[in-house]
């Protein structure tokens, strides 16, 4: 079975979700956070931006919120996944999206909710199966 366009996640565990896709789609990739990211101390060689890049842009005109854009490597997801746990995934970061080569892999906006929250071809129906199963996510629905 080839990848659809994308699968709407219902995300259980945040933290854990994201952390696997970030290990999973680490390599030629870029990750962004918008919300409160005053706790996060980002290693300076990581931040691609500040401001819009590629697939990832502001998705919060109004309050302007934090925005940074980091680079996804599989060396420094453990580096920066430390850093949006100081922060928090409950209200401070409001969105999150990673891209690869160009295409969005990941859209967790509004805090992971359900039908604001998709993965993109990138990202393995089969992999989707081992989060449901290990309750990572409550289900996901394939969307072509």
């Amino acid at each position: 079975m080839s990848n659809p366009l994308f699968h709407r996640v219902n995300v259980r565990e945040k933290p854990a979700f994201l952390h696997r896709l970030m290990q999973e789609l680490a390599g030629k990739s870029t990750i962004s956070f918008e919300g409160d990211l005053s706790h996060c101390r980002f290693i300076e060689d990581l931040i691609e931006r500040y401001d819009r890049v590629a697939a990832l842009h502001r998705n919060t005109m109004w309050p302007k919120r934090d925005f940074v854009v980091l680079r996804l490597a599989t060396e420094n997801v453990e580096k920066i996944y430390e850093q949006v746990m100081a922060a928090g995934l409950k209200h401070a970061i409001v969105h999150v999206q990673i891209e690869r080569r160009g295409v969005l892999e990941l859209a967790a906006y509004d805090n992971f909710h359900p039908d604001c929250t998709t993965t993109g071809p990138g990202v393995r129906v089969a992999l989707l199966n081992q989060l449901k199963d290990a309750r990572v996510l409550h289900d996901f629905e394939v969307v072509e």
